[in-house]
């Protein structure tokens, strides 16, 4: 009872705080390498698949039932397929230096400079853990040349006005204190014609107005524990217009939540469940996981992780341009 009482308590202090420094630092780590705490993760190549998004699905075969042993590689795939998705909404090129804001462990980072060769990565990120690995995979991929990873804030950026040519936040603009205050750090350190391009969550249009308070409550309470603090629930149509208010010119949403909720929670499913027997043996059998996945593709979309807990049920790629 006790235990029960001080667990609750402890999960209330981090919906409160909703700390990405300690969402990131201690709840969660890689989501393909058999879901490890971010203290356990060891890097020997470089190249171990560290990703922390939720994966772009569309030109990706999707974990179901009969193939659910495969999802660690299916799952990387689309992870940077949502890279790749970026990338090319940002036309990234040769001539272009690059501000990255909460790169998780540098996975699109090494991407990004190994497939587009932009002139410069510069990433930024508030977990020193990260960082630290980020940096370690950049030597060991030969890239201390092109990627440079710092400590830092999104929300107040260490850099003069219009260094970058492009500015991502690949998920984690919601994270942000706030994405607002980002929004305009973005466009301050963009150079004129500079492109800022993001994949978020948000909301089609606005599911918070005329809840109950209990179910207010319990979408806080979640979004809290993943460090989305409350500023930023928005709407899309909210999304388009902030960029806009900062002073961005030509800001376009694209929704991909249909290729995104649905697999990903189909991933998760088998994922943990492959993670439970791998670690104990027996615990959990291939049956059992084979008819939880199947279960995901029948539920209620409404039922999804991101739309029950969070109240998220667009997922965008967001671009807009600094005139």
């Amino acid at each position: 009872m006790l235990n029960g009482v001080m667990s609750l308590a402890k999960n209330l202090k981090k919906a409160i705080l909703a700390d990405p420094e300690r969402f990131y630092s201690i709840d969660t780590g890689a989501w393909v390498s058999g879901l490890p705490k971010p203290q356990e993760i060891q890097v020997k190549t470089g190249r171990e698949p560290l990703w922390i998004n939720l994966g772009y699905w569309r030109d990706v075969e999707r974990v179901d039932e009969n193939n659910f042993e495969r999802v660690g590689e299916l799952f990387k795939s689309a992870q940077a397929q949502m890279a790749h998705l970026l990338a090319k909404t940002a036309r990234l090129g040769q001539a272009d230096v690059v501000l990255d804001c909460g790169f998780g462990y540098a996975d699109q980072d090494i991407l990004w400079a190994e497939e587009y060769r932009p002139k410069r990565i510069h990433g930024l990120n508030v977990t020193p853990n990260q960082v630290r690995i980020g940096r370690e995979r950049v030597r060991l991929t030969g890239l201390e040349q092109v990627v440079q990873l710092d400590v830092g804030s999104a929300t107040a950026l260490p850099f003069g006005p219009g260094e970058f040519d492009v500015v991502f936040a690949l998920e984690s603009a919601m994270h942000f204190k706030t994405r607002r205050a980002f929004l305009s750090e973005a466009f301050r350190v963009l150079r004129p014609g500079g492109r800022l391009v993001m994949a978020d969550m948000c909301q089609k249009t606005d599911r918070e107005t005329g809840l109950g308070l209990r179910r207010r409550l319990r979408h806080r309470y979640f979004r809290g524990l993943i460090a989305f603090p409350e500023e930023n629930v928005w709407t899309a149509q909210r999304y388009a217009t902030e960029l806009t208010s900062v002073g961005f010119q030509k800001a376009r949403l694209e929704s991909i939540a249909a290729d995104v909720y649905g697999p990903v929670n189909a991933a998760f499913t088998a994922l943990r469940g492959v993670t439970a027997a791998s670690r104990q043996p027996g615990s959990v059998t291939p049956e059992r996981i084979r008819a939880d996945v199947r279960k995901v593709w029948e539920q209620d979309p409404e039922q999804y992780q991101h739309l029950a807990l969070f109240n998220c049920d667009d997922y965008v790629v967001a671009y807009a341009e600094k005139p």
